[in-house]
């Protein structure tokens, strides 16, 4: 399996990220999210426009994430650490490829997300009123303490997408 191969094996094999955003104030906050990866290691995650988050990002698109897993033994810690820039999905390209790759990932949103139909009904409201976001990465460092202590690999992206 080739370096980045391991990294989109780990972001497979998670499904929440925590992410940076610069608040009002330029503080740091972090929100947990529910995320999904395109093979181009793109990152779509749903969220209410009114969340602080959200709110944030459309002040500054620029942040930082990481997944990684919980009651790790030191010698086991695995995790990916990303930077990049996220935009509100408004284009029918992206937002077809968001709903398909978020759709594929969380079987129990697909009708919600297909057809606005099927779903658990605790979850239409919420659903109805987020929109898809896309995170793209111009940075990611993966950390697998598994290779060795403090074994990190980094990639660069180009910004363009």
């Amino acid at each position: 399996m080739s370096d980045l191969e391991r990294v989109k094996a780990f972001l497979a094999a998670h499904n929440t990220m925590t992410l940076a955003t610069t608040g009002l104030d330029g503080g740091p906050q972090a929100a947990a999210v529910f995320y999904a990866a395109d093979d181009q290691l793109n990152l779509y995650f749903l969220s209410s426009p009114s969340s602080r988050h959200s709110q944030n990002l459309m002040r500054d698109a620029r942040v930082a994430a990481t997944v990684h897993s919980d009651g790790q033994a030191w010698q086991k810690i695995r995790g990916v650490q990303i930077e990049g820039s996220v935009q509100l999905v408004e284009d029918a390209r992206i937002l077809g490829e968001a709903v398909r790759t978020y759709a594929g990932r969380y079987d129990f949103l697909r009708g919600l997300l297909d057809d606005g139909g099927d779903g658990p009904p605790a979850l239409r409201g919420p659903v109805a009123s987020s929109r898809f976001y896309l995170l793209r990465p111009a940075w990611i460092r993966l950390i697998d303490n598994s290779q060795g202590f403090a074994h990190k690999e980094e990639w660069t992206f180009d910004s363009n997408g």
